[in-house]
């Protein structure tokens, strides 16, 4: 079975590279760092979940562009984006979720995490920058950990929630924010 599974593996490796090498070998980091109090973490990834994430970006290049501004201008056209996006995604996700088993193609596991991403891959095709939207890990005044969409704008840091149908800024939020996480699909 092992010896099937690298057969498998390599196979794949040498299609991507027949296919597209310019392509792969383009690829690079999906975001840049930005000025922050919490810790940054970067999810560190095998050999096969590379392979995984060389053919998502294969796939889905806005995805996994790099560039772009780390922070957006925040205007009133923003607020509406945000605003939209996040009411839609919290509203079709439920029903999303009921009828695929897997949703989103990110480091983090569990339903909050499939509602940031959702969000994020939505932000960007409405135009924003991957580098300005960022993880955020936070806990609860229960105590419960949860995921969270950060969009870095000229006004401060927005959060977007996936209990909570308004857009607020993160200072004004009630969790405790643990860590910013690089959204990044190679090392």
């Amino acid at each position: 079975m092992k010896t099937l599974f690298l057969g498998i593996i390599a196979a794949i490796t040498f299609t991507v590279g027949m296919i597209a090498p310019s392509q792969a070998m383009s690829i690079s980091s999906a975001t840049r760092s930005i000025a922050t109090a919490m810790p940054i973490q970067t999810a560190k990834f095998s050999d096969r979940a590379k392979i995984s994430r060389q053919i998502f970006c294969l796939q889905l290049s806005t995805e996994c562009r790099s560039g772009g501004k780390s922070v957006v201008a925040y205007t009133n056209k923003l607020r509406t984006v945000l605003t939209s996006v996040n009411r839609n995604i919290n509203r079709v996700m439920p029903a999303i979720r009921a009828h695929r088993e897997f949703l989103s193609f990110n480091p983090l596991p569990g339903p909050s995490e499939d509602y940031a991403m959702m969000k994020r891959t939505r932000l960007i095709k409405a135009g924003l920058p991957a580098s300005a939207l960022r993880l955020a890990s936070v806990t609860r005044p229960s105590g419960r950990r949860h995921t969270v969409l950060i969009v870095a704008t000229s006004n401060g840091d927005f959060v977007l929630d996936s209990r909570k149908q308004t857009v607020m800024k993160r200072h004004a939020s009630d969790d405790s924010f643990a860590s910013l996480t690089e959204v990044r699909f190679f090392d």
